[in-house]
């Protein structure tokens, strides 16, 4: 028979063999937990740094991003966007916009920036805008200039086909303001517009039109909701002119303007794409917006746009998208 002394003499090398056994483990999880963050890690930078340089699928010209959405255009008309009314088009750009208007009180208001700016399609048939944030300067007024709302869109291209394949475009989009403006040059609230956009064209003639309303996510009664109809006529001259007659109607519920229409046309030009680089071009629009009703919130808004559409050098027969 063991004795009690044996018993315990056992029991305490048991308890170290134990021990040293999860001592001996411990090391082995430690390590194997960092090798599995590490693999995580390792995933996580291949998910971002590969998309850059390999396109799945695809032919070996369109590895890189700008060549992709170089592709994605491919499929989509060729046409400038005009001044005001938006593009059911897919864009890599980069545009800037300054507008003058004249308003009922006499005094004048120049906006430098505006809803379009960085635009890149990421993949697929979405493309993601980062809104120029506008500065608004007051002239003969006693308002404040500062800074506007901060905007950025989404917008996703349903179906369309090349000029050889029907020259049409039909997409969605979604544009949020935030109220960042300074000295009440934005809105009372956030602003949530979505819009349908089409675009049909024959030959060198095009018709492009967007529906969309303006939406306050609070503040209705004070801010009211805005309805806008946008159609665009353009006409396509040599490789660098495109004249166009835009018409903006706005229709307003609740709100200062509360069943105001107000309807403004816009003759305009856009001239360019020309070349910068091998993978940017560049382009400006001018145009000036005109009342057309007896109600409207300005007259006489003088437009000025810059554009540097990107397009892969794969992409060279296509003209350079805005």
């Amino acid at each position: 028979m063991q004795t009690v002394d044996g018993m315990k003499s056992r029991l305490f090398r048991t308890r170290r063999l134990a021990s040293s056994g999860v001592d001996l483990i411990r090391p082995f999880a430690t390590v194997s937990g960092r090798l599995r963050r590490g693999r995580v890690g390792t995933i996580l930078m291949l998910a971002l740094l590969l998309p850059a340089n390999i396109s799945y699928g695809q032919a070996p010209e369109n590895l890189s991003w700008l060549a992709r959405a170089t592709q994605t255009r491919s499929s989509q008309p060729d046409w400038v966007t005009p001044l005001i009314t938006a593009s059911a088009n897919l864009e890599e750009a980069a545009i800037y916009d300054i507008s003058r208007k004249l308003q009922t009180n006499g005094s004048s208001l120049w906006t430098l920036g505006g809803p379009r700016g960085v635009q890149f399609v990421p993949f697929g048939k979405l493309q993601i805008t980062y809104g120029a944030t506008p500065y608004v300067f007051h002239v003969n007024s006693k308002s404040h200039d500062g800074f506007g709302d901060t905007s950025f869109a989404f917008k996703y291209r349903f179906a369309s086909g090349s000029a050889e394949n029907g020259n049409f475009a039909f997409s969605g989009l979604i544009n949020t303001s935030i109220p960042t403006g300074s000295y009440q040059n934005g809105q009372q609230s956030g602003i949530l517009s979505p819009v349908l956009l089409g675009e049909k064209g024959w030959g060198n003639f095009n018709i492009q039109t967007t529906f969309g309303a303006a939406l306050p996510l609070a503040h209705t009664a004070s801010v009211g909701r805005q309805y806008s109809w946008n159609t665009a006529f353009q006409y396509r001259i040599g490789r660098f002119l495109d004249p166009e007659l835009e018409s903006n109607m706005l229709a307003y519920q609740d709100g200062p303007n509360h069943g105001q229409k107000q309807l403004y046309l816009l003759p305009g030009l856009i001239v360019g794409r020309f070349p910068l680089a091998r993978s940017a071009g560049l382009a400006f629009g001018v145009g000036m917006q005109v009342a057309a009703t007896h109600d409207h919130a300005f007259n006489y808004n003088l437009i000025f746009s810059v554009r540097v559409p990107l397009q892969s050098h794969g992409g060279a027969r296509l003209r350079f998208h805005e």
